[in-house]
């Protein structure tokens, strides 16, 4: 009887203080991701929470994380998703749910599985869920771990293993903590974390420090990307628009002539810099094909092309490559909304040209939050990206630096121009080359030298193979759980009993 009581105080105890473990998580939920990120809480969020349901029935802490993810999302999403209203918690309540799963499901299975192998199940189900959300959320990868990192190093990985490598590494990271934490941490537990996770967690590491370290051996060609002002911006506010908008691509057209001055050899401008009406869209491109032929420039022009009235068209968001011979090289569509409605969409078929400085492509904005979409360049081998983008002050610099992950990835060198928001421009490897802040300067033109030549890499050549893993790992974990719960057997017997043990173990 002493024992049987004793293990219910004990268990009382662990259950009260599993809310410490609940409050410590819920404060890094708000540095763990959106507006206030903190890399490191990535990481330690994830190990406290799981520490939680540990002690909790599992339903019933599944609610509880649920409730803390959807409150701290509320806050740390609140301008960096664009939607407001009863959408906006719906979709904050919906990817904490999502969230909550993998907490969820680490806890049902670890009661079965004891060993280092258990480790592997919380990272599996993470990537999975990433998985499922960037196949079938409008935002694609828009909010996934990967993006709440700012080590290169550690970044490295996705070129071997796309996005997958590095949130299995942050998520595996919790997951072996609390492994030792059951465990109470003993010396031949502790060594078996040192050498299954530690020596390869460091070995990725240097192995992305010796890869930064190595100096890129390849010519650069000067790029110029451009933007608008604040002052312009502003004035547009306060003026008629339609009085400004041939000033305005008639500036787009100047600036150019400017560039190619400074020495520029591939030009291009932010999203929609030039918006006109669908009848005057030839005179501008005959125009920009002038200049390309005069100062032997690539010119690529972002276009709004506005439909004729009592249209059901809607207005057209695409680039249109322009070579110095004056042929149309390609138009490119931009094919991923920011928002519905918003204009017409492409086939999402990355187009390119090639060039004296290298096999050259783009997309525009949003679509750079598509691993699937983008990771056509690498089966081109694209060499450079030149990205047209538009945000707004909540989600810069976190959405440039988004793009330039899909740079490592697939091996390109990037330049993104944004509208009211973080400009820049990085080498394959992710490696700052150049950059202005739409809020901090009235420079209207940034000059980006960049390689001529990307890097092929693993994870263009196997794609999401690092993801199949880990559906595979798990897939064949479940077959085990099955096997050790005796469903098999029982489900004829007593259906309802394994959706009891949800409530009550």
């Amino acid at each position: 009887m002493n024992k049987m009581s004793n293990k219910k105080i004990l268990n009382k105890k662990r259950i009260k203080i599993s809310y410490i473990y609940l409050l410590i998580g819920f404060i890094f939920l708000f540095f763990f991701n959106g507006k206030w990120i903190l890399p490191i809480a990535a990481f330690v969020a994830p190990i406290f929470l799981i520490r939680f349901l540990r002690f909790q029935k599992p339903f019933i802490g599944f609610l509880i994380i649920v409730l803390a993810g959807w409150v701290s999302n509320i806050f740390v999403w609140k301008g960096m998703l664009p939607m407001s209203g009863f959408f906006y918690y719906l979709v904050s309540f919906m990817m904490s749910v999502f969230t909550s799963l993998t907490f969820l499901l680490d806890r049902i299975y670890t009661q079965k599985f004891k060993g280092i192998v258990s480790t592997f199940i919380f990272p599996s189900v993470y990537v999975i869920m990433d998985y499922i959300n960037i196949l079938t959320n409008p935002s694609g990868s828009y909010g996934t771990l990967v993006h709440t990192q700012s080590s290169l190093p550690l970044l490295q990985l996705v070129s071997i293993t796309g996005i997958w490598g590095v949130i299995f590494l942050i998520t595996w990271t919790a997951s072996i903590i609390n492994w030792l934490w059951d465990n109470h941490f003993e010396k031949n537990k502790v060594y078996s974390a040192f050498w299954k996770f530690g020596i390869p967690f460091l070995a990725i590491i240097l192995w992305g420090q010796i890869k930064l370290s190595t100096t890129i051996d390849s010519p650069t060609v000067r790029i110029a990307s451009i933007n608008s002002t604040k002052t312009e911006y502003y004035h547009r506010m306060t003026t008629n628009f339609d009085s400004l908008v041939e000033k305005a691509n008639q500036g787009f057209l100047e600036n150019c002539e400017t560039a190619a001055s400074s020495g520029a050899k591939i030009i291009f401008g932010r999203e929609t810099i030039i918006s006109l009406p669908v009848n005057k869209e030839n005179d501008f491109i005959e125009k920009a094909k002038t200049i390309a032929l005069r100062d032997s420039i690539y010119i690529g022009t972002p276009m709004h092309v506005i439909p004729k009235k009592n249209s059901n068209e809607n207005p057209e968001n695409k680039i249109i490559w322009i070579s110095p011979t004056g042929e149309i090289l390609f138009t490119y569509h931009k094919a991923k909304p920011t928002y519905p409605g918003e204009c017409d969409y492409g086939d999402g078929v990355i187009k390119y040209f090639d060039s004296p400085y290298g096999r050259i492509g783009s997309a525009i904005c949003f679509d750079m939050d598509f691993p699937f979409l983008i990771n056509q360049t690498g089966k081109m081998d694209i060499d450079i990206m030149l990205v047209p983008g538009s945000d707004w002050d909540e989600i810069s610099p976190y959405h440039t630096y988004v793009a330039s992950v899909r740079g490592i990835e697939n091996g390109f060198n990037l330049v993104r121009s944004t509208f009211k928001g973080f400009s820049a421009s990085f080498n394959y490897k992710g490696q700052l080359i150049s950059f202005n802040d739409f809020f901090k300067t009235d420079e209207v033109i940034l000059y980006s030298d960049v390689p001529v030549k990307g890097q092929k890499t693993v994870y263009s050549v196997l794609g999401n193979y690092f993801a199949w893993l880990c559906i595979i790992f798990f897939f064949l974990m479940s077959v085990v759980y099955v096997k050790k719960n005796g469903l098999v057997k029982k489900r004829n017997k007593n259906p309802a009993a394994d959706t009891c043990n949800l409530f009550t173990n």
